[in-house]
């Protein structure tokens, strides 16, 4: 007789020893019972396995605080990582204690959290809570407001943030549920592979928000705690299967193959550290991926500001930044800092070397010449949301006062930076100048870069070609570095680029750099950086100097005072950029190209500007009915452009990627489904043969062993149909019938003289229907989760086909 392909061996006196296959497989059944011997658990009363599980407490605990210490690049001290500590090691502590005891594998777990409870509560709201320590309404409202206050923190804080109590309370909750999250993970879901989700996820999280050197140390010694963890799950057994006593010990013994799986997990972690650095292009700086946090706009030394304006962009709850009240007929640009250096990495905020103190005086303007006509305006501040090192002021300021603590000027960009505090909570009032230009002037410039702006004009030699002939083609009617400038910008606002905070991200050209700026010029859309970085790179190979301005727009006014002064409030997604270009004579001017946001570019920066210089300002084609003067650029004559604007079109585009989207969802789909639709298709196939075809009893068990196979019952080969169906008796309660007629009629099949087994159809209908009836007792005791196995992942096609 052909045999069975268990991975598992009878035990002794099991096999071949009962009669007519039914009763011993019945009789084995009902004494172990269907589920109890498939389910996970430990022995009862293996105090050794109990002592072993609670001894990797500690490991657990250094797999989550470890990785809470990369934080440090976020906040300010210690305190809060003890704090955060404790509370970690309270959770671990207390699951490991109740481990330590006969209970039930779930009662450690729910010690754990209802110490994480207490804890938290004598940490952070004792005053409200019952006795001191239990939790009552008032607690959690406490606690909501607290987590409210930790939010609004955030908010307003640069990095490093000062840590709160409300931030501290946070962290304790966060972490303290990662803390039960891993636990439970390892001792309670067997799962002991999936916790290392929890600190890669804890790591994460100061490399989303903040550019910093990768800590490859940390990394590898996190690493190196997740492969003792997994080795030693494996040798205590925890993830396992473990059989009840009446049952059969697997072939397969956990810990076989530890040693195998732990050098295989150490020459993964090699290749993740060595690769990026022996590979060109495999950097950090390739997977850059940028993640809507919540962490505030930060714009110091050492930090890609670019970024965090992204994210500042895409938060979805902003907040009142400031509010200021201001003599000038319209709203202000803010300005908090430059970016001047455009080097080939992200660029960064200017320096404040040349920096002297801000009650010493404020310089003059830039190149700003006594025959220009300007306008002082007069501002007062109140900051109310914003926590920076710099503050907002308009350009050019000429006064600043009120101020609190000790500030410095930077010539040149006029932007104010504080030594020893931050902008929070300032009220201050600033004098400014409104330069009002006029076509002459600008048209008459000099082109003629000054020595000390050199840098303004500066650019690596490698830059992509296409910036540098898409500025030659926007700009070739041009005469004038004016002229120019104003080609430039109406080449952005004409329609043919679109406003958008998620194509960057999603094209990966996010942020502030060559690259970025070459992939926004093809792909014709972005947000504010973009606009401003590619008009200052382009002005930059026209010879214009020029660098990106960072703080604030205008925005809507909220009220108009009997004075003639007008009220603003300035949000958090108000933050932007704009590029200033240098013209000899008058300075430094800004100009919008970004669409889309309702703002009114400066009156200087329009086409017409010359025809209406005398009148009120008007709008840019973005919003004007003016009708520009200036020769058409190459966008507005574009029918690639045109067609790619036109409304027709762009709907068509949208149906052709949701059918593009929908054609891979199925492809996946089908791909995923391919496995249970052979499947069935093998099962009904030998059930068909079995009305048709010789041994039908036996390409019966063949369906019943591979059955048992997607469930995950191990198969070996060299075991009989009887002692098989012996062994799965101890696991399920098996049909003694069918089971019965089953085994009769493949031993016949087999061992009689040829000719003389042939079975009637009536007889083959019957072995159908046995069979059928076997494989649904085995689903029926099965879990939901077993059942998804096997049928989405049945392992009996990667398995040989024998037959009995």
């Amino acid at each position: 007789m052909s045999s069975t392909r268990f991975a598992e061996r009878p035990a002794a006196g099991s096999a071949g020893g009962s009669s007519a296959g039914g009763s011993s497989v019945g009789s084995s059944a009902r004494s172990s019972g269907p589920r109890s011997a498939r389910r996970t658990r430990r022995r009862p009363g293996d105090q050794g396995n109990r002592t072993r599980e609670a001894a990797l407490a500690p490991l657990v605990f250094l797999l989550l605080v470890l990785p809470l210490g990369g934080l440090g690049s976020l906040l300010s001290g210690n305190d809060w990582w003890y704090s955060t500590a404790f509370v970690v090691a309270v959770v671990l502590a207390v699951a490991a204690l109740f481990r330590l005891l006969p209970v039930p594998g779930i009662v450690p777990s729910l010690a754990a959290f209802a110490a994480w409870v207490v804890t938290i509560t004598l940490m952070f709201a004792p005053n409200d809570a019952l006795f001191g320590f239990l939790p009552s309404f008032d607690t959690l409202r406490t606690i909501r407001g607290g987590l409210a206050d930790a939010g609004a923190s955030i908010a307003v804080q640069s990095i490093p943030a000062d840590p709160v109590v409300s931030i501290v309370a946070l962290l304790g909750l966060s972490f303290g549920l990662l803390a039960l999250l891993a636990d439970a993970l390892i001792f309670a879901v067997r799962m002991p592979a999936l916790a290392g989700l929890v600190p890669l996820a804890i790591l994460a999280v100061p490399y989303t928000i903040h550019q910093q050197p990768f800590d490859s140390v940390l990394f590898a010694a996190l690493c190196a705690l997740y492969l003792v963890l997994l080795w030693l799950a494996a040798r205590f057994a925890i993830g396992a299967r473990v059989p009840e006593p009446t049952s059969i010990r697997s072939a397969v013994r956990p810990g076989r193959n530890g040693f195998r799986a732990v050098v295989s997990g150490v020459v993964a972690i090699l290749l993740a550290i060595v690769l990026p650095v022996i590979t060109p292009g495999l950097t950090p700086e390739s997977f850059h991926v940028p993640v809507a946090a919540q962490l505030p706009s930060v714009y110091s030394s050492g930090v890609d500001p670019t970024i965090q304006l992204s994210l500042d962009l895409r938060r979805s709850n902003p907040v009142l930044s400031l509010t200021y009240t201001t003599t000038s007929s319209a709203g202000l640009y803010l300005k908090l800092v430059d970016l001047s250096d455009f080097t080939d990495g992200p660029w960064q905020p200017e320096s404040t070397d040349t920096a002297h103190p801000l009650n010493s005086g404020v310089d003059a303007p830039d190149g700003l010449a006594s025959d220009v006509t300007t306008t002082p305006v007069t501002t007062s501040f109140q900051i109310s949301g914003l926590r920076s090192d710099w503050l907002p002021v308009p350009y050019p300021v000429t006064d600043v006062n009120g101020l609190s603590g000790d500030w410095t000027l930077t010539p040149g960009s006029l932007t104010v930076t504080s030594l020893d505090t931050n902008s929070d909570g300032q009220n201050y009032q600033a004098t400014s100048l409104d330069v009002q230009p006029t076509a002459a002037q600008l048209e008459s410039a000099s082109t003629a870069v000054p020595a000390e702006l050199a840098n303004y004009v500066t650019l690596p030699g490698d830059i992509s070609p296409f910036i540098r002939n898409t500025a030659r083609s926007v700009t070739e009617a041009a005469s004038s570095n004016y002229d120019k400038a104003v080609a430039l910008q109406k080449y952005f606002t004409s329609g043919a680029f679109q406003y958008s905070v998620t194509a960057p991200v999603e094209g990966h050209y996010d942020g502030g750099n060559f690259a970025a700026v070459a992939t926004f010029l093809s792909a014709k859309s972005g947000y504010c950086i973009h606009f401003a970085s590619a008009m200052a790179v382009m002005a930059r190979t026209l010879g214009i100097p020029s660098r990106i301005a960072i703080g604030y727009h205008p925005g809507p006014s909220t009220s108009t005072q009997s004075d003639g002064t007008t009220t603003y409030d300035v949000y958090s997604d108000q933050l932007h950029a704009w590029p200033e270009l240098w013209f000899a004579g008058v300075g430094w001017l800004s100009f919008e190209p970004t669409p889309g946001l309702g703002l009114v570019p400066p009156a200087y920066s329009l086409s017409n500007y010359a025809a209406v210089s005398a009148a009120a300002p008007v709008r840019d084609s973005a919003g004007s009915t003016a009708a520009p003067t200036a020769p058409k650029a190459k966008a507005e004559t574009d029918p690639s452009i045109t067609a790619a604007a036109d409304p027709q079109v762009q709907a068509a585009a949208q149906v052709r990627a949701w059918l593009i989207a929908l054609v891979v969802v199925l492809l996946a789909g089908a791909v995923a489904a391919t496995p249970a639709i052979w499947r069935r298709v093998r099962r009904r196939r030998r059930l068909h043969q079995m009305l048709r075809g010789a041994q039908p009893a036996t390409l019966g068990w063949a369906e019943i062993a591979d059955t048992a196979s997607d469930y995950r019952f191990d198969v070996t080969e060299g075991e009989t149909a009887r002692a098989f169906a012996e062994r799965i008796g101890h696991i399920y309660r098996m049909p003694p019938e069918p089971v019965a007629a089953l085994l009769a009629a493949a031993e016949k099949e087999q061992f009689a003289r040829p000719g003389s087994a042939e079975a009637s159809p009536e007889q083959r209908a019957e072995l159908v229907a046995d069979v059928r009836a076997v494989i649904a007792a085995i689903s029926a005791q099965a879990s939901a989760a077993d059942d998804r196995r096997a049928l989405l992942l049945p392992l009996s096609l990667w398995a040989r086909l024998r037959a009995f």
